[in-house]
């Protein structure tokens, strides 16, 4: 893999603390030529606390509005591809932590195959590392706390990665993966209709109509402090899962090309994980009043 330029993006939007601690982490990483800090157009002052990392290595770059996760991170695609000339791009969230051997095997995994186009490592402390294809309606029951995180519907089984350094997969979390930069850019992007979540979804369905592979690294691990970033702008479960919801029916319409009947079913559901949510954040805000 010689010669060739490895980037790291980070968006932060009002959330400078996690984003400084993550570049400070990574700032003498090796096999990271730059490091792209995308600002989602903040509005506290997390533009002005930035601007000392600025050098050679550490671009910061700023979207002059907040068109989502995915409208942030193809800002910064575009950027490392065409001013930093970036072979690959690992996408990063504020809130995870990753140590240099993990990058060196993202990368070398594209050495393996030259149809990947995306590659991730598993989460050391989460047991959701990646995610099948599934039908409409396994998409419209994983809404439920009770079909994903308990019976974890989208999950492929444990077996499935038994004894393996490495596994193609459908989609993998988008809290850290690494891209072909290339491939992306040419067959993938984020779609920016979509504002927060589903972004993994949209990516591997356009990855997958044209051939090309997600590999998940089964001999590395990163951590993912999950919610840290966004829980600091919506601070309840609830406020999270209707934004989820939203992307959830776009995402049945536009990719899963869902009928009328499928679609009324899915409201009817939404409309019920709703209240699953509801329930869930006062349960959790009575035992904290305890």
């Amino acid at each position: 893999m010689k010669n060739k330029v490895v980037s790291c993006i980070i968006l932060n939007y009002n959330d400078v603390s996690t984003t400084i601690k993550l570049v400070e982490h990574i700032s003498h990483s090796k096999i990271l030529d730059y490091i792209v800090i995308v600002d989602n157009c903040s509005t506290d002052d997390s533009w002005e606390k930035l601007q000392p990392y600025k050098n050679e290595k550490i671009h910061l770059i700023q979207a002059k509005k907040n068109g989502g996760y995915g409208a942030g991170n193809n800002l910064g695609l575009r950027y490392t591809y065409d001013i930093l000339k970036s072979n690959f791009t690992l996408i990063a969230n504020p809130d995870v932590i990753f140590e240099e051997d993990c990058i060196k095997k993202l990368v070398e995994t594209f050495q393996v195959n030259q149809n990947v186009a995306v590659v991730s490592a598993k989460q050391s402390n989460s047991p959701d590392c990646a995610w099948k294809n599934c039908s409409t309606l396994q998409y419209v029951l994983a809404t439920s706390l009770f079909f994903e995180v308990w019976l974890k519907i989208r999950c492929y089984p444990s077996k499935y990665f038994k004894n393996k350094k490495f596994a193609e997969v459908f989609a993998v979390p988008g809290s850290l993966l690494m891209v072909d930069t290339k491939k992306m850019l040419q067959y993938g992007m984020y779609d920016e209709e979509f504002f927060l979540y589903y972004e993994e979804f949209v990516l591997a369905q356009k990855f997958s109509n044209v051939g090309l592979k997600t590999i998940l690294r089964l001999d590395c691990s990163y951590i993912h402090n999950h919610h840290v970033s966004i829980s600091k702008t919506y601070n309840r479960w609830s406020q999270q899962h209707s934004i989820l919801l939203k992307s959830g029916e776009l995402f049945l319409r536009k990719y899963k090309k869902a009928n009328k009947l499928q679609m009324f079913f899915a409201k009817l559901w939404f409309a019920y994980t709703k209240l699953e949510f509801w329930a869930y954040d006062v349960f959790y805000k009575g035992k904290e009043k305890k």
